[in-house]
């Protein structure tokens, strides 16, 4: 009863209020919170979490006109994720059923991390996450099973981190890491810098820099795979790198400086998303169906000749 009558004085209060930070400290993505909350898949709704004190308001609303749809007070002080510097938020599963939060931090690094996980058709956390060390957010497969997270490898260098994958299912933090089955052992570093989500929400695509060398990392949401797409050196060099963006066009994902194209990169093939095994698995099968046209090519010709030899005797 409560919260239904200090709700709506506290949505006056947040509709007036200008859109800031909820964090202290440096501009780590991990612990910014998403200003303007996440918008669906499909650009209907947007969810937010505004932080008032101990608690946090969460809304779903409207994107075209703003009306709120629903609205509910949580404990705790949560946020929407951000998953690249030039503010890109995320949180919020393809088939819109749920969203993960992450509580709000004062200090880098933190010593435990938390996340919510929330209902979106109630706007209740069903659930709360709780890991040691810095942890951040980085994607959620299109049914919301799969969490993947950013755990941080060192508190002083902020580019080495591993992408892991926590079970909502069976509520465990699987552990191994996901890496490019290609390059099981080739240790990921950089700052994301920009993302672009792939159609249906399966892939997500982030460009990094700040390592050896620029590259995209292309999760698959679904099969908890992904593939290091290496980028020209002249990226690197740009001047303007930390203002490229990612679009998805044709089978590429291209890195954009405005309206000018930088550099490409091939997507993973349809057809090697769609089986879920790695790419030599693939091109395994692919070799075996090219031997088996040979093969049928080499006996059709044996009998052609065969044929030849007949009638010629």
């Amino acid at each position: 009863m409560t919260a239904r009558l200090v709700l709506p004085s506290l949505l006056a209060v947040l509709l007036a209020l200008p859109a800031t930070a909820q964090a202290d400290g440096p501009p780590i993505t991990s612990l910014d919170a998403g200003r303007e909350g996440v918008v669906e898949l499909g650009g209907g709704e947007r969810f937010t979490a505004h932080p008032l004190g101990t608690a946090t308001v969460l809304t779903r609303s409207q994107t075209e006109g703003g009306r709120v749809i629903r609205a509910s007070i949580q404990e705790g002080r949560w946020g929407v994720p951000v998953v690249a510097n030039d503010g890109t938020s995320g949180g919020l599963s393809a088939d819109g059923s749920t969203l993960v939060l992450m509580r709000i931090a004062k200090a880098y690094p933190r010593a435990n991390t938390a996340f919510a996980v929330v209902d979106t058709n109630q706007l209740a956390i069903r659930e709360r996450i709780d890991l040691e060390g810095e942890w951040g957010f980085d994607a959620l497969s299109p049914d919301g099973r799969w969490l993947y997270l950013v755990e941080q490898l060192s508190a002083r260098d902020r580019t080495r981190y591993a992408v892991r994958v926590y079970d909502l299912k069976s509520d465990r933090l699987l552990p191994d890491p996901v890496v490019d089955p290609r390059e099981p052992d080739e240790p990921m570093r950089g700052l994301p810098i920009t993302r672009s989500t792939g159609p249906g929400g399966r892939w997500e695509y982030t460009l990094y820099a700040g390592g050896e060398h620029p590259f995209i990392h292309a999760l698959d949401t679904v099969r908890r795979t992904s593939l290091c797409l290496d980028l020209p050196h002249s990226v690197a060099k740009h001047r303007r790198i930390w203002a490229l963006r990612l679009a998805v066009r044709k089978g590429r994902v291209a890195v954009l400086h405005g309206d000018r194209t930088v550099a490409s990169a091939a997507r993973r093939p349809r057809r090697a998303s769609v089986g879920g095994g790695p790419p030599w698995l693939v091109g395994a099968a692919g070799l075996a169906g090219l031997l088996l046209v040979a093969g049928r090519v080499r006996r059709a010709t044996a009998q052609a000749a065969s044929r030849r030899r007949r009638e010629l005797r």
